[in-house]
């Protein structure tokens, strides 16, 4: 079993994570945004990760904390990463939307993000509160994430991000028994 859990703390509020990437899709989310909670379920079943997520209290970058709790979750499970296949690419569709993720879990943070929200919120979520949130998910797993992404339906735009993103995750951490994979023999 690869498990992990992530906790980030603050004043007045607190971010806790527990992931299990050889789970099944199960997701138990509390992130204090229902959209967001929907977004990260989506995630879950597409990459077949199990999720706990608590946020209690709230702070001016909740999403970015959110995203560090999950992203150390991921970097804990992943240890020296020895065992994994490093890179994941997808594809997906929504209707008229489109996004595409590759993502490297090189051990060096870094997001590119191609696209844009033609609205300011999706239902209870401020849309750059997505860019928070992988900023802190990339920063703190240590993967490069590259992001494309177009559509006419900010919905429909963010759920084919997270569902890519989930699928990427899911063929990133698939198991590989040829050690670690880097040409230095370290990430």
């Amino acid at each position: 079993m690869r498990r992990g859990s992530g906790r980030i703390e603050g004043e007045g509020f607190k971010v806790s994570v527990d992931l299990d990437l050889d789970g099944t899709g199960k997701a138990d989310l509390s992130s204090g945004s229902a959209f967001l909670d929907h977004m990260l379920n989506s995630m879950a079943k597409t990459g077949r990760l199990d999720i706990e997520l608590r946020l209690e209290g709230r702070c001016l970058f909740w999403a970015g904390d959110v995203g560090r709790a999950l992203g150390l979750a991921l970097d804990n499970c992943l240890k020296d990463r020895s065992g994994i296949r490093r890179y994941g690419h997808a594809e997906v569709p929504m209707d008229e939307a489109l996004a595409d993720v590759a993502l490297d879990f090189s051990g060096r943070p870094y997001l590119v993000m191609k696209g844009a929200f033609g609205g300011d919120r999706i239902a209870d979520l401020e849309t750059g509160q997505i860019e928070e949130l992988l900023e802190g998910l990339v920063d703190r797993a240590r993967m490069t994430l590259n992001l494309r992404f177009d559509g006419g339906n900010d919905h429909h735009q963010a759920e084919s991000i997270f569902k890519a993103l989930g699928l990427a995750l899911r063929e990133a951490v698939a198991r590989d028994e040829g050690g670690i994979p880097s040409t230095k023999g370290t990430l």
